[in-house]
């Protein structure tokens, strides 16, 4: 099996650098890449990054975006990090766009 993991940003991919005692974040590694090299999957996986935003800046551009990755990529199933404020409109946006052959989570 094969899976390919989405970095779009949102609280899960956030950084808060101890330079700023916590009060900043800034966007890092994908959070996929720390939580795969801690496994040993018995899968093959790919991470991509689409973008590395609070969801709450995610546009209909970056969901396109998104769209366009899942297209590129083939992959039994995916995995796309993303913020909650704007996780039902990323949804929605795909739900429209993606037949019943690919699973997103």
């Amino acid at each position: 099996m094969h899976l390919v993991f989405i970095q779009t940003g949102g609280t899960i991919d956030k950084d808060y650098p101890q330079t700023t005692k916590g009060w900043a974040f800034e966007f890092g590694e994908p959070a996929a890449n720390r939580l795969l090299d801690k496994l040993n999957p018995s899968f093959t996986y790919q991470v991509v990054t689409v973008c590395q935003k609070d969801s709450l800046e995610i546009t209909d551009e970056d969901r396109a975006s998104i769209w366009q990755c899942l297209l590129n990529h083939p992959a039994q199933g995916y995995v796309i990090t993303h913020g909650t404020d704007t996780l039902i409109e990323t949804a929605q946006y795909l739900a429209k766009r993606i037949g019943e052959e690919r699973v997103v989570v």
